[in-house]
């Protein structure tokens, strides 16, 4: 079980203490420059073992870190009509999707057509309540596990805010 905690230092620790087979990862900011800082804390029972995941995972970590610094290229994607008014601005950012009761329908074809159209990535944006979970749930759910089934292709996730979420700057 991996744990990601985010600018929470100190709740990273206890969670690890509270779990100590478990690898939690902390990424937080380093002031005053907000450079991003990652800690990895592993706890097995072979100390040579723990410390050498350690620092292979610390210094993965800190790679993509540096990379996320960087804001990512998005383009806001509202239907397949604004997609085709967009096309050239598609390739290479994050398509960022609201889900809305008029595209709801068409959804799946509109992630589909992004990601064949070089999207870095989709972030599908919906705020849990409107339109309503039955309604969205199985179709969404749907769009994320045949993007999880084809992993070579751009990944698709889904957020709350059209701010680009901090697991594609990881994943990308």
């Amino acid at each position: 079980m991996v744990t990601v905690i985010r600018g929470d230092q100190e709740r990273a620790v206890r969670e690890a203490a509270r779990r100590p087979s478990a690898l939690v990862v902390s990424v937080g900011v380093a002031p005053p420059t907000d450079d991003p800082v990652v800690h990895v804390a592993i706890s097995v029972a072979e100390a040579s073992l723990a410390r050498r995941l350690e620092v292979g995972l610390t210094r993965a970590l800190r790679k993509r870190a540096a990379r996320a610094r960087s804001p990512l290229p998005s383009v806001r994607v509202g239907s397949r009509k604004a997609f085709e008014q967009l096309r050239d601005s598609v390739p290479g950012a994050v398509a960022v999707v609201p889900i809305t009761r008029r595209n709801l329908p068409r959804l799946k074809e509109l992630v589909a057509a992004l990601r064949s159209a070089g999207a870095l990535a989709v972030q599908l944006v919906w705020d849990g309540a409107d339109p309503a979970r039955d309604r969205v749930e199985p179709k969404a759910f749907a769009i994320l596990e045949l993007a999880r089934s084809t992993p070579a292709g751009p990944p698709v996730v889904l957020a709350r805010r059209e701010e680009v979420v901090d697991a594609l700057r990881l994943l990308v």
